[in-house]
């Protein structure tokens, strides 16, 4: 990776070096840093010539390289670009991705990478280590990374050990899986999974009796990509491991896989302790507790959540309900989903009501999407942003969600939520800023402009009218920097209420916030006007 150093001396100069600890050249390379100090003049420079000297010198330091020693034998030559079917990469962005690999932004190095591989252009030669360590260091980047290395890259992946995650093979795959650490083989057979489901499960069923259970439990968890009930025989057999943790692994996989048998002897379970009662237009949710827990239930899962402050059947209610799809409900007790809650917000059980549904359309959503799911989503959104405390019913993750959602329909509800609400957001609105902070934290793509600008708006008319809080809100603006449309720049740059005396709590969130929608908005120019 490249060196923090310059990030760090632009800090400095940013706010004084009267006011910056002693000592900044320190990280210097040690003979560069001797040389400085040691050149004619260097005692009546002032700090902050020596810090610009410091910056040049460094960048000039980081191209000149070393000098190699005298090979024992020629090595291969490098790939002529001229070999290579991917595009240079823009100037501007590789000045970008320079500041990413110093740590300025680290967020937006995956969207630096989508833009190169969108546009198809190829890493620039002198970011090629520092951009490979990244890979090594962060595995989730490895499939962009492999897709802008471009020729002269994968050959210089070949020299290095550490990068030979690049362009792996399944022979490696097989080699990693039957040799390698734990972590090595979790990878391995999440590889294989994502090329051959049927063959991963084949090659840990294998292995299955020699392994420890603590690496049972953590390699059945990488089963969960790709899921489907060709999985299903082997996991209704890891629900009679001796380990807890193997069977509980098993248990919340079956638990989310559309049609298993496990979802329908939870209904069974279930049917007989949720019933609706009509007394002309009026209607009551009548709710009973299991009264024991066999040993049935135990293997699946019934009594293995945890849930403070409620009681223990209770609690299997909920491990029963989460297990059902909640559109069972709303088909069986013939009403819609804002319906059924209305009738669970009436009831003595209402946190193991909602609880239990909420979690069981939290796993449905994972699985996958239809109207009926979307249905039952907007109603808890309704109900979670009309109803005060609502949210310690319901799994605090839940509006992660959206990111199960398809882009559109995540796009249309959150336009609608949004534009709902009045021009000036205030502190009855906390609840949706964090339903937009939990939305933009799972978001796969950038916001619509529109939806953009109208939550940027609000936030402003907030401060201006000083309605808002802004210890809570400067989380979330941090977060929203990386999802707005950043071709509403100019919107977002004007507006803010400088003027007031109130503005000085917001000034360093704004002005973070504004600094990496800048950043992200630069970065998309040269991709952009070379693609024009």
């Amino acid at each position: 990776m490249s060196s923090p150093l310059p990030i760090k001396i632009h800090q400095t100069l940013q706010i004084g070096t009267s006011r910056a600890a002693p000592g900044v050249d320190d990280d210097l390379p040690p003979p560069l840093r001797d040389s400085l100090r040691s050149r004619p003049g260097a005692n009546a420079a002032t700090q902050e010539e020596t810090l610009w000297l410091s910056l040049a010198a460094h960048a000039l330091w980081q191209r000149a390289g070393y000098q190699p020693g005298t090979p024992a034998h020629a090595a291969p030559a490098t790939p002529s670009s001229d070999s290579d079917t991917l595009r240079p990469c823009p100037a501007q962005a590789e000045k970008a991705l320079a500041l990413l690999l110093l740590d300025a932004y680290p967020q937006v190095r995956p969207e630096w990478l989508r833009l190169a591989n969108a546009h198809q252009c190829r890493l620039p030669p002198r970011l090629l280590p520092g951009v490979l360590d990244l890979g090594t260091a962060q595995r989730p980047l490895r499939p962009l990374i492999e897709g802008v290395l471009g020729a002269r890259g994968h050959w210089l992946a070949k020299h290095n050990p550490d990068w030979h995650w690049v362009g792996a093979q399944s022979s490696d795959m097989h080699a990693l899986w039957e040799d390698g650490n734990i972590e090595q083989r979790a990878n391995a057979l999440r590889d294989m999974r994502k090329r051959d489901s049927a063959a991963a499960v084949l090659a840990l069923q294998a292995t299955w009796p020699s392994e420890t259970p603590e690496h049972r439990a953590t390699l059945l968890g990488c089963l969960s990509a790709g899921l489907s009930l060709a999985d299903e025989a082997f996991l209704e057999s890891a629900l009679d491991d001796k380990r807890k943790e193997v069977r509980s692994v098993a248990q919340r996989l079956l638990a989310g896989l559309p049609g298993a048998q496990l979802a329908q002897r939870m209904r069974e379970r279930a049917v007989p302790l949720l019933r609706v009662e009509r007394n002309g237009d009026t209607a009551h949710l009548l709710v009973e507790v299991p009264t024991e827990r066999d040993k049935s239930m135990q293997r699946d899962g019934v009594g293995a959540g945890l849930y403070p402050a409620m009681g223990e059947k209770s609690g299997w209610l909920v491990d029963i309900l989460a297990a059902v799809p909640p559109t069972y409900w709303s088909t069986a007790f013939g009403a819609s989903p804002r319906s059924c809650l209305t009738l669970a917000m009436a009831s003595e059980f209402k946190h193991t009501l909602l609880l239990g549904w909420s979690s069981a359309l939290q796993r449905s959503l994972q699985a996958g999407y239809d109207a009926g799911l979307h249905a039952w989503f907007t109603a808890f959104l309704d109900l979670y942003l009309k109803s005060t405390g609502i949210h310690t019913h319901m799994p605090r993750d839940f509006f992660g969600l959206f990111g199960s959602l398809p882009a559109d329909a995540a796009d249309e509800l959150l336009g609608t939520l949004v534009n709902a609400t009045p021009a000036a957001w205030m502190r009855a609105h906390s609840s949706l800023i964090d339903l937009l902070d939990d939305a933009a934290k799972n978001a796969r793509r950038n916001w619509p402009l529109d939806l953009s600008k109208a939550v940027v708006s609000r936030i402003q008319a907030g401060c201006a009218a000083n309605t808002l809080q802004s210890w809570s809100l400067s989380y979330t603006m941090a977060t929203l920097a990386l999802v707005l449309d950043p071709r509403g720049i100019e919107a977002y740059e004007n507006g803010w209420p400088t003027d007031i005396p109130e503005f000085a709590q917001w000034e360093e969130t704004v002005d973070k916030f504004l600094r990496t929608l800048r950043f992200r908005h630069d970065m998309y120019q040269p991709f952009q006007e070379q693609s024009a």
